[in-house]
């Protein structure tokens, strides 16, 4: 959609806008936790620009080489954002092992507000647009970018640390705990992305109450259906439908043959985004 790719652009901006503040002030302060920070807003920048891609991609018309559509493309896209902000959690947690005695100066404070307002901004945008247009993309977006607002938080909570560094020799360490503590909260995240997205890949059971309520109602219709039971699997941003209705046995086969005819036709033609449909007849006893 539009929407989604505008979404998306402004987001980008803003996050390579916040990664350039972070990364010369984390070079010129020597301040690891800072530069570790500003890696995570520079992965927030390139998985908006992977996100971007793939939602032009995923909204394209199913066709006859692909019935289910691009959909899937977004799942494949959040799975690859998982493997960036894995792979970013363990560079932050090698280097904040190298990390150097710092002295924190005020401009430092004005920064990590300024960014954590600006990052404040971007979840608001992404969350709440995400949930408007019902868009993984940009709620896998929202999820990123609040890790990225949670480790400046850090960043700041050990830059209050460091300026009682000579009263407390001990918080001359609190710059790399603040890097080790940001990778943590990277890798958590990381691997549920890419768990939720294997899982969408392999195709899951969907609990979408909309569409559930929707195939009982044209069930209903059907008087000689006692009893149904409904299974929805999505891949991509269509459904699979696994129907079992049990009837009455004395139901001819013409007549069987009939009704799952007709369900189909009438579930197809409510628009669900159901792309196949099986229908298992049982004994209702």
């Amino acid at each position: 959609m539009k929407k989604e790719n505008n979404i998306l652009t402004l987001t980008m901006i803003l996050n390579l806008l916040i990664t350039i503040i972070k990364l010369s002030s984390g070079l010129i302060f020597n301040f690891s936790s800072l530069i570790a920070d500003s890696l995570h807003s520079f992965s927030d920048f390139i998985t908006d620009i992977i996100a971007n891609i793939a939602n032009k991609i995923g909204n394209k018309r199913a066709t006859k080489k692909h019935p289910f559509g691009y959909g899937m493309i977004e799942n494949i896209s959040n799975f690859i954002i998982g493997i960036v902000l894995f792979l970013l959690a363990t560079y932050i947690l090698i280097e904040s092992f190298n990390s150097k005695e710092i002295t924190i100066k005020p401009i430092i404070f004005i920064i990590l507000i300024t960014t954590i307002i600006l990052k404040l901004i971007i979840v608001f945008i992404l969350y709440t647009k995400g949930k408007k247009l019902k868009s993984s993309t940009l709620i896998a977006s929202a999820k990123e970018s609040s890790t990225d607002l949670i480790s400046s938080v850090i960043v700041l909570i050990v830059s209050i640390l460091l300026l009682f560094k000579e009263q407390y020799p001990i918080l001359k360490y609190a710059d790399s705990i603040g890097s080790i503590i940001i990778s943590i909260i990277i890798y958590k995240i990381s691997i549920n992305i890419i768990k939720e997205n294997i899982e969408y890949l392999l195709g899951v059971n969907e609990d979408n109450t909309e569409i559930i309520t929707k195939i009982k109602e044209i069930i209903n219709k059907n008087k000689k259906i006692k009893d149904s039971s409904i299974n929805l699997m999505k891949i991509g941003k269509y459904y699979n439908l696994y129907l079992t209705i049990k009837l009455d046995t004395n139901i001819t086969l013409k007549q069987l043959f009939n009704l799952e005819n007709k369900l189909k036709k009438e579930i197809k033609s409510a628009k669900l985004k159901i792309r196949f449909i099986e229908i298992e007849a049982k004994e209702y006893n």
